[in-house]
């Protein structure tokens, strides 16, 4: 099957070459390399962020990656990227011309709006391949995690989901969203992001650099989030003055070198020494994906107290380590995590509830022992790329008219 995965977004090579980059360029790179290895031959298709990109680029046997000319060679914002979603749609169907695919799969409310114009301008030529949406987060979802309110995307997000012939949402709670703006939840896949467990493992060396004085002596905790508004950092570092015996690793952000100038960091760092916890409190800054699993693997507990988390990303790499976890219940965190059984899982993110979490955990090494490894099974049964792309390969083969009677993607049994 010759697949088009559209992603306007995404940094595909990046996540590749295992370096920092977001959940959905980690979900798409990662998909394009499991279909191919089903037998696909797969076609990525991403907005040029970076003049220094390739036209095309091969990610493994049977990827490829295109980047299409659409504005400015350069990241850019939601709203600037909707701007040039036009250009981008325009750029798309000349591509899909030219190497027509049999389904293709966008992702995002950018992205689906640019496929869905790509294959209506095919329309007069020739038959149409079936789209499927994805939605790695929703505006409604966001607002209620006090992120922006967005009314077009949620108009446009409601549009794309009743337009395309599929689609498929990371976590139940997303299907639950999309059902309240009116689409059918019978219509609507769960197919969770994944992990590799090849890379991402229990056994394993450890990096114990970051780690203070007196390490041997103290629980080690470690997030893996964003140093802005929404993901949590400042809960956690308000969190270490109620659990004296710990101390706390946040890896994400600028690199390492920048951290100094980055004014997130530089405001963390503050209100570490406004809570007396400096000196238990380290920022990493962003990690190599391929360095990853050796600092989650020096921890004893993964936390995560971001109040809104699409992708559960991070939550299923410390798992796949062994780790427990310790995360507020939101988005793709509430289907990966068992509450009591991998980890413990919270209404809110507040630092009294994440404190008395950790000390309950920290006194208890026992539960943390068989919570890590019964968080390792569930990563290794349930959360693989492989078995993402083989559920995500069976909504292509229902989508494609000749093979409409196979059942949609068994990605409702995430618990």
């Amino acid at each position: 099957m010759k697949i088009a995965l559209v992603s306007e977004h995404t940094r595909p090579l990046s996540a590749h070459r295992g370096e920092p980059t977001c959940g959905g360029s980690v979900h798409v790179s990662s998909l394009a390399r499991q279909l191919a290895r089903l037998g696909h031959r797969v076609t990525v298709y991403a907005r040029r962020g970076d003049s220094a990109l390739p036209d095309r680029a091969r990610m493994g046997r049977g990827v490829t990656v295109a980047h299409l000319a659409a504005g400015p060679p350069r990241t850019l914002t939601e709203s600037e990227s909707a701007e040039h979603t036009g250009a981008f749609a325009t750029a798309l169907a000349e591509a899909l011309v030219d190497d027509a695919p049999e389904v293709v799969h966008a992702f995002g409310w950018t992205s689906g709006l640019a496929a869905l114009s790509a294959v209506r301008r095919e329309a007069a030529e020739a038959p149409t391949p079936p789209v499927v949406q994805s939605f790695h987060s929703l505006n409604v979802a966001e607002q209620r995690a006090g992120l922006p309110r967005r009314d077009e995307r949620v108009r446009l997000e409601a549009a794309l989901a009743g337009r395309a012939d599929a689609v498929v949402v990371t976590s139940a709670e997303q299907r639950f969203e999309l059902a309240r703006m009116g689409v059918p939840r019978t219509s609507v896949g769960v197919i969770p992001f994944g992990v590799d467990t090849e890379h991402f493992t229990v056994e394993g060396a450890t990096a114990a650099s970051p780690w203070r004085r007196r390490r041997d002596e103290r629980v080690r905790i470690v997030s893996v989030t964003r140093l802005g508004t929404g993901g949590g950092a400042e809960a956690l570092v308000e969190t270490m003055s109620r659990v004296p015996e710990a101390e706390l690793v946040i890896a994400g952000g600028p690199a390492r070198d920048d951290l100094a100038i980055d004014p997130d960091a530089r405001r963390l760092e503050l209100l570490a020494k406004e809570h007396g916890v400096d000196d238990r409190v380290t920022l990493v800054g962003a990690v190599d994906r391929k360095e990853l699993p050796r600092l989650l693997r020096s921890a004893d507990v993964f936390v995560s107290a971001a109040g809104y988390e699409p992708y559960g990303g991070a939550v299923l790499e410390a798992m796949s380590c062994g780790l427990p976890v310790v995360a507020r219940a939101a988005g793709g965190v509430t289907d990966a995590v068992l509450d009591g059984t991998t980890g413990i899982l919270l209404r809110h993110a507040r630092p009294d509830a994440l404190g008395r979490a950790i000390r309950q955990l920290a006194a208890d090494p026992t539960s943390r022992t068989a919570f890590g490894i019964a968080a390792a099974d569930r990563a290794a049964s349930r959360f693989t790329w492989q078995r993402v792309a083989s559920e995500t390969e069976r909504v292509y083969r229902r989508a494609l008219p000749q093979e409409g009677d196979l059942p949609l993607a068994a990605g409702d049994d995430a618990h």
